[in-house]
């Protein structure tokens, strides 16, 4: 009885020796250079250095900037007190070549806390996204939350110390925590979100990122063309707009318009909408018909003799801000019709409800769809007019 109590008391010991040791393999996190963010450029034929500068083998195709977040030992280290990060440059033509080079010169770099990556659409126009991408993707150290953005700019300049005086990396991550307040603003795109349209060679979105008297913002959206994986152009805020009524993806935000007898604006706030897309197919004819119902409130009216309790006024508003939703979304779909990309979500409903017919087009979709009439329709309802109900007159 004796000897089995001492074995079993041996074993709890060993087990909790071994669970408490901790990770065997870790080291002080002051002793790593964190990365926060990541900006891909093309390298122009006039800035590669002379080969002799170049004591191996590489191709000068793609500068690389990481950002570093500079912990407090490591702003001692680098004689800048204060300082939150700091970027370094590598040039090269593998991600995974360049990222190795920075042991040369830095400590051991951690990939686990990276939050954002921006490519520049001149490197997109060269290099797939499933190239650029594959190192992060295979790697375990990154992780699938990660963000990507594109700039129609020069991406360094992104992580480049702005107004706000907080770290680019960082910020840029929570500025696309605003989309209920901006429904110009699309859905961040994680590295996660990628693994299928990479997967199916579909076109798809990212968000640009641009500098504007010294800060960052989010403006428009690059698309990116499924069967290159390369930059096929660029949505401006109002196609953004008309875009995400299309799918149904608007958090919150405003829609400014002009009063057409008036001639006075006023200001829609969205509080839903609900997108619904129905595929039709007749022999070898497709059509859809995508319905859009919007719920919301008069949050601003610029003129005077606009009566808000009237419920006739809140029904003409409701039916002004439909024809501009309608015409919104009209021009946005010509747009993409005119780009060859399909990025609405049509070819999705289009596989769900048709299946067998999606099997005979997915392969050309892009350009097929730019062929299929597309008609769309607008109900919305205003349910609020805030907390002012005074009128001039």
């Amino acid at each position: 009885m004796i000897y089995s109590r001492n074995v079993a008391l041996f074993m709890l010991v060993a087990a909790a020796s071994m669970l408490m040791t901790g990770c065997w393999s870790s080291s002080p996190i002051e002793k790593r250079y964190l990365e926060a963010g990541i900006a891909y450029d093309k390298v122009e034929p006039e800035e590669r250095i002379t080969s002799e500068r170049v004591d191996y083998p590489q191709k000068q195709k793609i500068r690389r900037t990481v950002q570093y977040i500079l912990p407090e030992a490591g702003a001692k280290f680098n004689n800048s007190p204060g300082k939150k990060f700091y970027n370094k440059e590598e040039i090269g033509d593998s991600i995974m070549e360049m990222t190795r080079e920075t042991y040369l010169t830095n400590r051991s770099p951690a990939g686990f806390h990276l939050k954002t990556i921006v490519i520049s659409s001149k490197l997109l126009q060269e290099i797939p996204m499933h190239e650029l991408l594959d190192f992060y993707l295979a790697d375990n150290d990154i992780r699938l939350s990660l963000q990507v953005y594109m700039t129609t700019g020069t991406a360094s300049d992104v992580l480049k110390e702005n107004a706000s005086g907080e770290i680019p990396a960082f910020l840029l991550k929570e500025l696309s925590g605003n989309r209920k307040r901006i429904s110009r603003l699309i859905k961040p795109v994680t590295l996660a979100n990628l693994i299928g349209p990479l997967k199916s060679e579909s076109s798809y979105l990212l968000p640009n990122v641009s500098v504007e008297q010294g800060a960052l913002k989010i403006k428009g959206a690059g698309v990116m063309k499924g069967n290159t994986q390369k930059y096929g152009g660029y949505l401006n805020e109002s196609h953004v707009e008309g875009l995400q009524w299309i799918t149904g993806d608007i958090s919150g935000g405003i829609y400014k318009i002009k009063e057409p007898d008036l001639q006075q604006q006023f200001v829609y706030e969205i509080k839903s909408v609900k997108s619904k897309i129905k595929a039709t197919v007749h022999g070898d004819d497709i059509s859809f018909h995508v319905d859009m119902k919007s719920e919301g409130r008069l949050s601003e009216v610029f003129a005077s003799n606009i009566k808000k309790m009237n419920n006739r006024s809140l029904e003409q508003h409701s039916e002004i801000v439909e024809a501009e939703v309608k015409k919104l979304v009209e021009n946005t779909m010509t747009k993409l019709k005119k780009m060859h990309v399909e990025v609405a979500g049509l070819g999705k409903a289009l596989r769900i409800q048709h299946p067998a017919v999606w099997e005979k087009v997915k392969g050309n979709w892009d350009d097929t769809f730019t062929t299929i009439p597309v008609t769309f329709s607008v109900k919305l309802h205003i349910d609020d007019y805030g907390a002012s109900t005074m009128s001039m007159d």
